[in-house]
């Protein structure tokens, strides 16, 4: 496993909730809501790169940013979380982002995960396999190469040593991925504040301490300069992604 290189000032973050940890026998709860947000966010960011690399008028402001379902121009055709319908029937189809290359004739399929540690490997793998019957399918129907590609980290950014291959299929900069990340963990930050002022934690030099530590992480992380996601496309080597031709 890998940890990526993030901002300068998150480091204080990811060490003073790996210190919250310990001290809390290394359990940390994150319920579906808690999921559902960083889930939401990673998206809307992916979603917002992509746009703009197709070409959609959409503002560059990731903050401002709204995810529609269905988006379609003369360059791609763009889904969130929809159902893609199929000959057959199929369980798993809808992944996260679909997105159909109209130049290229290929359609992305890309799935988010932001979980545990204890859970990374698994999970980056299952996204990887869960739609091969989809993509599949989808070759047969469009007559194009499928390729699925998961986007995997933990609560704290941790990423294994396929994340870096899957970012250059997705052609991600590493500002935007630094952007993603920093996110990422001020929603961590928040969860884990929020509960501690709900007294889920003791200590009240430890509670003041935390804050002070989390509310200067937050405002940095807020002052972290948006990227605006390039056009260009190029070529990248396919180790680590699944990618399924027609027959």
């Amino acid at each position: 496993m890998l940890l990526i290189t993030i901002p300068r000032n998150l480091k204080l973050f990811i060490s003073t909730l790996r210190a919250i940890n310990l001290k809390s026998n290394n359990i940390f709860y994150l319920d579906i809501n808690d999921y559902t947000r960083r889930h939401n966010e990673v998206i809307r960011c992916l979603h917002l790169l992509h746009l703009n690399r197709y070409k959609f008028k959409y503002s560059k402001r990731i903050r401002s940013h709204s995810v529609q379902e269905i988006l379609d121009n003369e360059y791609a055709e763009i889904r969130v979380d929809t159902r893609i319908k199929t000959d057959v029937k199929i369980r798993n189809n809808r992944p996260d982002i679909f997105i159909l290359d109209k130049k290229k004739n290929k359609i992305t399929l890309i799935e988010v995960g932001i979980i545990s540690q204890d859970s990374l490997q698994i999970v980056e793998t299952e996204k990887l396999r869960k739609y091969d019957l989809l993509a599949n399918e989808l070759g047969l129907i469009y007559k194009c190469s499928v390729e699925i590609i998961p986007y995997v980290m933990t609560w704290d950014g941790i990423v294994t040593k396929y994340h870096k291959s899957h970012l250059k299929r997705l052609e991600i900069p590493m500002n935007v991925e630094a952007y993603i990340q920093s996110i990422v963990l001020k929603k961590t930050v928040e969860t884990i504040s929020f509960d501690r002022r709900r007294g889920l934690e003791s200590g009240l030099n430890a509670e003041e301490s935390w804050e002070r530590a989390s509310i200067g992480v937050i405002m940095r992380s807020e002052m972290h300069e948006e990227p605006i996601p390039p056009l260009k496309e190029a070529k990248r080597k396919e180790d680590g992604v699944k990618i399924l031709k027609p027959k």
